[in-house]
């Protein structure tokens, strides 16, 4: 069971539930003080990423920051889209202090360009799917640059969470995974309808929810 944050919400209930979260985020708070490449989402998920990811692995995100670093330590090379000025100058200095360099760091911020809508993947055409924040177009579309079955994961923590989702799914190799944070949002749900057939696992910590999506792999059934 979640404690869902409530925008706005007054009185004792709500400061109940704002110190209930506050106590539940405490362990994550803990890790990203002691480790400023620590990612900001579920533990569960942390754990699964350090022991999955190898050198020889490429992989693709939306939303730079901690994670980038931390992706960055540990394969071969990540490609990395942001749309915030601030958070971008932030991620490069990070990189920078590290000396992590196997990055392609992207700004991609919200505009009039319309992407590439002739290269977007089936679920779109099978969901009759529209972009639900054109602003992003661009943005999400980032990935379609790439041949597809290119990446082995995908991490999605920016915008317009279920358009890159859709775009993902073709540029992930079979057996490989998306990455999904604060995936407990019922407007993410559409993500999940779109790939009832890959394996999904979630992580919860009472405050939010980090999801990973396996695609299919033929060669291994």
């Amino acid at each position: 069971m979640l404690i869902r944050y409530i925008p706005g919400a007054t009185g004792f209930e709500a400061g109940l539930r704002r110190a209930a979260r506050a106590t539940l985020y405490l362990p994550t708070a803990c890790r990203m003080a002691a480790d400023p490449c620590y990612p900001w989402i579920n533990a569960g998920a942390v754990r699964f990423l350090s022991r999955t990811l190898t050198r020889r692995m490429t992989g693709f995100e939306w939303g730079g920051g901690r994670s980038t670093a931390f992706l960055a330590r540990r394969v071969l090379h990540l490609v990395s889209v942001e749309h915030n000025p601030k958070w971008r100058r932030r991620t490069l200095a990070l990189l920078a202090r590290h000396c992590l360099a196997n990055v392609d760091c992207r700004f991609l911020p919200p505009g009039d360009a319309p992407g590439r809508p002739e290269a977007r993947p089936q679920p779109w055409r099978r969901l009759n799917h529209v972009h639900r924040m054109p602003e992003y177009a661009a943005y999400s579309d980032a990935i379609l640059e790439f041949p597809e079955e290119h990446f082995d994961f995908v991490s999605i923590d920016g915008r317009a969470r279920v358009e890159c989702a859709f775009n993902a799914a073709s540029r992930l190799r079979p057996g490989g995974f998306l990455l999904l944070d604060n995936s407990e949002w019922e407007k993410y749900a559409p993500i999940f309808a779109a790939f009832l057939d890959w394996r999904r696992c979630d992580f919860e910590n009472g405050v939010w929810r980090t999801s990973l999506l396996f695609k299919p792999d033929a060669r291994s059934g």
